[in-house]
Parts: structure tokens; C-alpha cells; sequence
């Protein structure tokens, strides 16, 4: 057990293969779906957010805000339905974007998006999700959250 714990936060391991908890609030982890990589979505991936209190799930494309620098995440639809295809850049976000921060062990900022096969971040803030979860869900949707970093807590596979 121990062994794992390590290398999930010191080993190398793909974003397909990390399972993330958010800081004080463990009911909410996160995990990355490999989805098709398009030309306005390359990373290839998908972040899933589960709610074991609600049992929902919330999906994110990974995306670059240009020549700001910024990085972001665009809500999606449920990656893993029959029906799902990628969506167009300028297709509705049922929950909006939020801003993607993401730092490696010693909390050094990573410059990129998370990539299908890559290294995963070791933790990664939201700033903007407890707006997202909240404020623009449905009124019988909506999920309490803290504002803090998730943290890799395993690497599976």
C-alpha cells in the first residue's frame, strides 16, 4: 500500500491512469476519460468529477485559452453516453468553464494541459468549480464544494 501511495505522487503515471480526492472534501474525486482528440480538442482526455454524496458526475474538456496563457477546462455532457461525440468549440457548456491550474510535487506550475499518455499532474486546483457546481447547475443539481487543490491519491493500472 505504501508503495502505491508513493508512486502515485512521486512515480510516473499517465492522466488515464490518476485518480485525484479534493482536499477536504474527499466525496469529490476526479479522474481523466480518454475521449477522441480533435483539432479543438487535443488533450485527448476528459476530466471526470464524481459526487459520492449525490452519486453525479461532471464532465470537462481540456482546452488552451490562447495567447493569455491560461488554461481551462469546458463543461461537456456525459463523455462515456452512446450518444456523446466531441463537440464543436462554440457548442452550449452546461455548467460553463472553469480555469485549470495544474503543479507538480513541489507545486512548480505546469505550463500544459494534461495529454492522453503524458505525466499527470500530481495536484491540480479549480479555482472557478464551487461557481460552477453551484451557481450555474440546475437549482436541483447543484453540489456544495470547497475551494481547494486535488491531490493524486493513486495511479491505477
Amino acid at each position: 500500500m505504501l508503495f502505491s501511495l508513493l508512486l502515485a505522487v512521486a512515480g510516473t503515471c499517465s492522466p488515464e491512469q490518476a485518480h485525484y480526492v479534493l482536499r477536504d472534501d474527499s466525496a469529490i474525486t476526479a479522474r481523466f476519460l480518454e475521449v477522441p482528440a480533435t483539432p479543438d480538442w487535443p488533450a485527448g482526455l476528459a476530466l471526470r468529477l464524481h459526487s459520492a454524496r449525490s452519486g453525479s458526475n461532471h464532465d470537462f474538456l481540456p482546452w488552451r485559452g490562447g495567447s493569455d496563457g491560461r488554461l481551462h477546462l469546458a463543461s461537456t455532457s456525459d463523455v462515456t453516453a452512446a450518444q456523446w461525440h466531441v463537440p464543436g468549440p462554440d457548442q452550449p457548456r452546461p455548467l460553463g468553464d472553469v480555469e485549470y491550474i495544474g503543479v507538480d510535487q513541489d507545486y512548480n506550475l505546469l505550463a500544459d494541459l494534461p495529454q492522453r499518455g503524458a505525466v499527470a499532474p500530481v495536484h491540480f486546483l479549480l479555482p472557478d468549480l464551487r461557481e460552477a457546481l453551484w451557481y450555474r447547475a440546475p437549482d436541483d443539481q447543484r453540489e456544495a464544494t470547497v475551494r481547494q487543490f486535488f491531490d493524486r491519491d493513486r495511479c491505477d493500472g
